[in-house]
């Protein structure tokens, strides 16, 4: 597989490189990107003799600032940039300043498109997620506190260095394939080429692929997604991660219904490696909206098991929210989250959230 993505990349780049070099324009930079801020009300059903201080209430938030920018070349090839600065960590109270998050660049034209640099692969990004107005379960900025279920969308290489192709979108079609070479958020600049090393146990060779079907017929809709991504761990003795996952949306009018599929093996959602760990994640929503109001339910349920016990993270989450939008770029979300443990370990919460969201 990692030979054919390699060739099927060298055929892009021999394209791009017999396009004659004519003049246009520079890349000109925007400034784009999204804030949201929240405040959360939980009550913590804490384990058995836990003596853990659970904070009630909780000023949350999370941004970044994307500098993207294009420029189309007179022979018609696209030449593309974007860097996402993520302004706030992702959680509590006090989230400081990161460094840049995606940085990539990318061609794209009747071949489709070649994307290369620090971004999520193709199984990540073809991935169908349910309808959700709220926080949602899919890949979310929010969670409860001290219980996370995961969720199903492929990222074992998260948004390290990659290349990824995408074809071009046909009929409501469109397939991706990436390489990661590992997965470790190493400096891929300067001296040393060839002489980067993978320690035993991290994860490298990094393959992903996902297909994704999009179609309107008049009032209806239907989104429709595949994905599969695996990579091997060096000295791991078979337990390399994997996951595949599947997505559908149809919609009606205001109506959307959707359902996601995950399944994995020595894999946690969260990005880390654990042997013998096969988990399970199903999702269901329903989103309605009408002018600028709307509400949503979801369910998602995940069973983490090693050797048929059961293990952290399995459990039941539950979410209705609401929105309004207040005018271009300001929306108000609102909604209860509840998650519902399987491990007597683990914490039960219940929260209650209120927020503003951002995009510029």
């Amino acid at each position: 597989m990692k030979k054919v993505l390699l060739g099927t990349t060298a055929l892009v780049a021999a394209g791009l490189l017999a396009q004659p070099a004519l003049a246009s324009d520079p890349i000109k930079l925007q400034v784009k990107g999204y804030y949201q801020n929240l405040v959360t009300f939980s009550d913590v059903d804490a384990p058995a003799g836990s003596t853990a201080n659970y904070k009630d209430a909780q000023f949350r938030h999370e941004g970044e600032v994307h500098f993207k920018g294009e420029t189309k070349l007179d022979n018609g090839l696209t030449v593309g940039f974007d860097a996402q600065l993520e302004i706030v960590n992702v959680g509590l109270s006090g989230g400081q300043p990161r460094d840049m998050d995606e940085t990539y660049m990318y061609f794209s034209g009747g071949f489709g498109k070649l994307q290369l640099g620090a971004e999520n692969g193709a199984a990540y990004l073809l991935h169908t997620g349910i309808p959700s107005v709220g926080l949602g379960f899919d890949d979310r900025n929010f969670g409860p506190v001290v219980s996370n279920t995961g969720h199903n969308r492929p990222n074992i290489s998260g948004d390290t260095a990659k290349g990824t192709y995408f074809t071009p979108k046909m009929g409501g079609f469109q397939a991706g394939i990436s390489y990661s070479p590992n997965v470790d958020h190493q400096a891929l600049s300067g001296n040393g080429f060839g002489v980067m090393t993978v320690a035993t146990g991290d994860v490298e060779d990094v393959i992903g692929v996902g297909a994704n079907y999009t179609a309107k017929f008049g009032e209806a809709m239907v989104d429709l997604s595949a994905a599969y991504e695996s990579g091997d761990v060096v000295g791991a003795g078979g337990n390399d991660p994997e996951i595949w996952a599947l997505g559908l949306n149809v919609g009606f009018g205001g109506f959307t219904v959707g359902a996601s599929y995950g399944d994995s093996e020595n894999y946690t959602s969260g990005g880390g490696v654990v042997a013998g760990l096969d988990s399970t994640v199903w999702a269901l929503g329903v989103a309605y909206k009408t002018g600028p109001w709307g509400v949503s339910a979801n369910y998602q349920t995940s069973d983490n098991e090693i050797g048929g016990a059961t293990s952290s993270g399995s459990g039941d989450e539950y979410e209705l929210a609401a929105s309004y939008q207040l005018g271009a770029g300001v929306q108000l979300r609102g909604g209860l989250l509840h998650a519902d443990m399987d491990l007597n370990s683990q914490a039960d919460t219940t929260t209650l959230f209120i927020g503003t969201f951002l995009t510029f």
